[in-house]
Formats: C-alpha cells, sequence, structure tokens
C-alpha cells in the first residue's frame, strides 16, 4: 500500500477543481434525467398509449440500465483506469436521451432510457472514485458532498425546463433532448482529466503516478506505507453495510422522489402542471439547502452522524406524514424538509464506497454498491402505485427505520483520514472481487 502526502495534505488546487466540476456535472445529468420523467409521466402514458405494466417498466428503464452498467464500467475502471472511461460512460447519454426525446411507441422509449441508464450508471461509481483519489483528505468529505448535491441542481434544472416548455402538449420530447445537448461538451472535457495517481500506484506504474503528482502539486511522493492502523472491521462486514443502507435509503427516496409530481396531483394541485413544476423547484432547492446546511459539518462532525440523524429525520416525518395525512399547500413544506434530511444520508451512502475499499477494488465496490441501490429505487417506485400515499409513506418510514438500526450498529467513520487509512480500519485485505 501507498501513501500520497502531497494529495492528502495539499491544497485544493487546480486540477482538483477541474476534477469536482466534471465530476459534479455528471451528478448532475443524473438529477436531470430522473426528475425530468416524472412530470413527463403525467403525459407519456396516454400520448405513447401505455398499459398499466408498461408504464411501471418506462419508469424503471433508466434504473434497470444503471443497475447494469454501474458494476460493468465500475469494474472497467478499476482494470483499464477512471480516465478511459470518465467521457465514455456519457456518450451513452447524450445518444439516447436524444432518441428518447424522439420514441414514437413503448418499446423505443424503454430501450433508449435503458441504454441511457448504463451510462449514467458507469458514471456513478467513476465520478465518486475520481474525486475521492483526488481529495485532500481534511475536505474530501465536504467534496464529495459538493458534487452529490449537484444532483439536485440538475432537478432543479428539470423543473425549470419543464416549466418552459410545458405549454407543448408533448413538452417532454423538448425536455428530454435538451438533457442530451447540455451533456456533449462534458464528454470533450473529461477527455483532458490526467489518471488517477492511486491506480497508477496499483498498477505498478510509479514513475507515471509520480509524474501525475508533480503536476498536481510540484512534489512526486509516492512511497510506500510503513504505518500500521488498529483494523476495526473485516471487509464484508463493511460491504454489506455500504450495500444495505444504500439500498434502504433508494427504497424510500426514490420510492417517493420519483413520484412527487403525482403526489402533488393527488394532495391538490391535478392537473395543474405549472403549479406542479414550481413546486418540483421547491422540492429540488429544499434538496440543495440540505447540502449547504451539511457542507461545512461534513469534515467536522463526520459522516456516521450524518447518516444516524438523517435516516432518524426521514423515519420521524414519514411516520408523522402517514399518521397526519398532510395535504395541499401544507405538503410542499412538509416534503421540503423530508428532502432537506434526506440527502445527509443520501450523499454519504453514495460515497461511503469510495472511501473504505482499497484502489484496486475501490470503482468495482463502487459499482456493486450503486446497483444495489438502483434495486433499492426500483422496488421503492413499483411499491408506490400499488397503495394511497399515505399508507406508502408508513412503508417508506419502516424502511428508514430498518436503515437507521443498520447505521447505528455498522456505519463506520472515515473523516479525516487518508483512503489508505480508512482501507487499512475497515477492509483490508480485500478478497478478489
Amino acid at each position: 500500500m501507498y501513501e500520497f502526502k502531497s494529495l492528502d495534505n495539499g491544497r485544493f488546487g487546480k486540477v482538483q477543481r477541474r476534477m469536482f466540476y466534471l465530476s459534479s456535472l455528471g451528478l448532475f445529468l443524473d438529477g436531470y434525467d430522473l426528475s425530468i420523467i416524472t412530470m413527463a409521466m403525467l403525459v407519456i402514458p396516454s400520448q405513447l398509449h401505455l398499459g398499466f405494466y408498461e408504464k411501471i417498466y418506462v419508469d424503471t428503464s433508466s434504473f434497470i440500465g444503471m443497475l447494469i452498467g454501474a458494476p460493468v464500467l465500475g469494474r472497467l475502471s478499476d482494470m483499464i483506469g477512471r480516465k478511459r472511461i470518465f467521457g465514455l460512460d456519457l456518450l451513452f447519454f447524450v445518444v439516447f436521451a436524444i432518441t428518447a426525446g424522439l420514441s414514437g411507441n413503448f418499446y423505443e422509449l424503454f430501450i433508449s432510457r435503458l441504454l441511457m441508464g448504463f451510462g449514467i450508471g458507469g458514471d456513478y461509481p467513476i465520478s465518486s472514485t475520481m474525486m475521492s483519489e483526488f481529495s485532500p483528505k481534511n475536505s474530501r468529505g465536504r467534496l464529495l458532498l459538493g458534487m452529490v448535491g449537484m444532483y439536485w441542481l440538475g432537478a432543479f434544472i428539470s423543473a425549470v425546463m419543464n416549466y418552459i416548455f410545458v405549454i407543448f402538449t408533448d413538452f417532454w420530447r423538448y425536455t428530454f433532448i435538451i438533457g442530451g445537448i447540455i451533456a456533449l461538451p462534458l464528454i470533450l472535457l473529461r477527455l483532458k482529466v490526467p489518471e488517477s495517481p492511486r491506480w497508477l500506484a496499483s498498477k505498478g506504474k510509479i514513475r507515471d503516478a509520480e509524474s501525475v503528482l508533480k503536476d498536481i502539486s510540484g512534489v512526486s511522493d509516492v512511497e510506500k506505507s510503513s504505518k500500521t492502523v488498529k483494523r476495526v472491521h473485516g471487509f464484508y462486514f463493511t460491504l454489506i453495510f455500504v450495500v444495505a443502507a444504500w439500498f434502504i435509503f433508494d427504497v424510500a427516496a426514490y420510492g417517493l422522489g420519483f413520484y412527487y409530481p403525482l403526489i402533488f396531483s393527488e394532495l391538490g394541485f391535478r392537473d395543474n402542471f405549472r403549479s406542479i413544476a414550481e413546486i418540483s423547484m421547491i422540492i429540488s432547492i429544499g434538496g440543495m439547502l440540505g447540502y449547504v446546511i451539511a457542507l461545512p459539518v461534513a469534515d467536522k462532525i463526520g459522516r456516521r452522524f450524518l447518516t444516524i440523524f438523517g435516516f432518524f429525520v426521514m423515519t420521524l416525518l414519514l411516520s408523522l406524514g402517514s399518521i397526519i395525512k398532510i395535504s395541499g399547500i401544507a405538503s410542499v413544506p412538509f416534503y421540503f424538509l423530508f428532502v432537506l434530511f434526506e440527502q445527509w444520508v443520501g450523499a454519504v451512502t453514495l460515497f461511503y464506497p469510495t472511501e473504505l475499499f482499497a484502489t484496486d477494488v475501490r470503482s468495482t465496490v463502487q459499482g456493486i454498491a450503486t446497483a444495489a441501490s438502483r434495486a433499492g429505487a426500483i422496488l421503492g417506485i413499483v411499491i408506490f402505485p400499488f397503495y394511497p400515499v399515505f399508507h406508502s409513506l408508513l412503508v417508506f418510514a419502516v424502511a428508514s427505520f430498518i436503515g437507521l438500526i443498520i447505521a447505528i450498529f455498522m456505519a463506520p467513520e472515515t473523516n479525516r483520514k487518508s483512503l489508505e487509512q480508512n482501507v487499512e480500519m475497515y477492509t483490508n485485505k480485500n478478497p478478489k472481487l
């Protein structure tokens, strides 16, 4: 195992800043895509003559693609390098976001969004791993939180696009295609990033790793680690935690989040698409505000607190919501508050794997955890239509409570430690994946 002191103890420089923006924009596109269809599905079923189950297939198509793309591209990232996959994954988004907008029937729309999801799913392990491997240890939590928070900026922009184009009967075609166009310049910019020095060192390419470090910090200091850190947990214990926590979170988060336009339609804003788009903007602001509040404390109070407290508030609010049955205009601040605290869990469960596993399997494990989370999202999306809104809240409250128990007993603390220290504490030695 090697040490990278110039990265861990260095400043947040030009290369890291560029890496932050390019990684964050991948999450931005994810937020845009997974939010843009929630309002589109208010009209697509009637326009494309979708049956009940065809509607569910379209709802879950991107998630199915992500479930496949995340482990496949995540594994490739560990095998052939981060940089080679960093732009390729978004090519799927560009092409198939456009073909989704041009779809004329169920099959074209389902296949387009499934393949688009394949690329988005692959971006999760690659972007988060790149950001984690380039970040200083004392600000890594803040940077990773900020990166994930871009999801909600994407969700906000999707609501703006819906608001602008909702005057057209087939507004969803314009909003889908715009998402693909936005991604095009990002692919070109990603081709110019350096390879991760941690990945290079893990493959024995020490001179190449030193060259990248020298370009970043002026110091080439790849050294073999001589430090020993007390072992806390084993590989499989930690793997079970990151998979289970993210799976449980997405059951509740997407089980509700995917249906916000439908929920508000049923709670007093039926067929008022402009009002629903405005409320979606407000909810997205709640998500972004959650990150603004969490950013200053992520590297002070740590990941464990954010995870436990976030799951606790999710459980509390969903339980109260199922009992009180809030509707009408009062439902807006309720879901605003829920999304605000929900994102504390969402961000940490997303980037936990990149802080806990060794370089040679880091992106692979992140891909596996992403796939598990998408399975949770699909489960939540499928569950919701079978229950009235307030019954669904209770179901997701139970899921959140299970997540809370898992976090209390299993959540590690990765705050202010190098990636290598976290690996020694929680996952060393890795079985071959």
